[in-house]
């Protein structure tokens, strides 16, 4: 489990939200979700896509703040 692989699984389950088809919006609400992990507090981790993600990589239950920042590179 690492963070690049966590944001890549995120990204996938995102990637079926109509909001998500416009790919500079994606890309500016993965750079939140970066900003967050590494620190800052803009994003809300607490979506059904996230909890996908973190569960496709190995994670139990559900992400928390504490949880990502603790994964590698």
């Amino acid at each position: 489990m690492t963070k690049s692989s966590f944001l890549r699984a995120y990204r996938e389950k995102l990637s079926v939200l109509p909001w998500a088809s416009n790919p500079e919006k994606l890309e500016r609400f993965l750079a939140s979700c970066r900003a967050t992990i590494d620190g800052a507090s803009s994003w809300n981790h607490d979506g059904e896509s996230c909890v996908a993600a973190w569960r496709e990589i190995g994670g139990k239950g559900k992400p928390t703040l504490k949880a990502l920042r603790a994964l590698p590179e």
